[in-house]
């Protein structure tokens, strides 16, 4: 997509900032999530829905994780005490010279692995779990923690969740929304099964205080969504664009 690599290139591709909460104290963050953004030349900011879709299909999502992967690292290099959260693509982990690439990155700066999340997209087929589960264990060895991102949509199965030894699992906002008299009881399930896997379960898309009582009543230990936490306005960079940053583009 032309629009990403014009803007990596020019220091225009930043992110925005969503903590995930404590439950149980709604003060104490478990970390930020880097929400990507993309600066037009007029000073649009775009939001990561406004181009994602563009960049699957003109299969460079795995250099825009890279790219993003880049920053967060500068952003934590210069923020000793902070924590973020990164997605990491189907495509990024799949594909081998994608996998090689993103592997040789997180490599490089394992030293702040401690306090970085890999955050996984949940819609991996089920074909592609074995060389996930590798991933996976690779980048935990690293020092990394895996969060399994937006399950109960997409390819979601129980197979998929319990192949995959993670750290934290993230329930989709949809179970927030069914509208439903029986929606509680289908968020408790979900989040019980989430928590055979990990030791933290976040629900994402909490937006009133409903709905943050009904996560709460489910057994989740963290949310993530506007009502706790609204997404930084103004995109931050992790620091100027470098040509070593630049290459990873490629």
């Amino acid at each position: 997509m032309e629009i990403f690599d014009h803007a990596a290139k020019e220091g225009r591709v930043g992110f925005s900032l969503q903590h995930v909460n404590a439950v149980a104290d709604v003060g104490t963050v478990l970390y930020s999530e880097c929400l990507g953004r993309i600066i037009r030349p007029d000073g649009e900011v775009m939001t990561a829905s406004e181009f994602i879709r563009y960049l699957e299909a003109a299969g460079r999502i795995a250099a825009l994780d890279r790219h993003m992967l880049t920053l967060a690292f500068d952003w934590l290099a210069h923020h000793p005490t902070g924590d973020l959260g990164c997605n990491i693509s189907v495509e990024s982990i799949c594909d081998e010279r994608n996998r090689t690439l993103l592997l040789d990155l997180l490599s490089t700066h394992r030293g702040l692995a401690p306090r970085l999340v890999l955050e996984l997209a949940e819609s991996l087929p089920i074909s592609a779990l074995p060389t996930a589960g590798c991933f996976v264990r690779s980048v935990r060895e690293l020092g990394y923690r895996v969060a399994v991102d937006d399950f109960g949509t997409g390819f979601s199965t129980p197979e998929a969740l319990l192949s995959l030894p993670v750290d934290i699992v993230k329930i989709d906002g949809f179970f927030l929304r069914l509208g439903r008299p029986d929606a509680e009881r289908f968020l408790l399930h979900m989040v019980g099964l989430a928590s055979c896997v990990a030791p933290v379960v976040v629900v994402e898309g909490v937006e009133t205080y409903a709905q943050f009582e009904a996560a709460q009543g489910a057994g989740a230990t963290h949310v993530q969504g506007f009502l706790l936490s609204e997404p930084t306005l103004s995109p931050l960079f992790g620091g100027e664009l470098r040509p070593a940053q630049t290459a990873m583009l490629c």
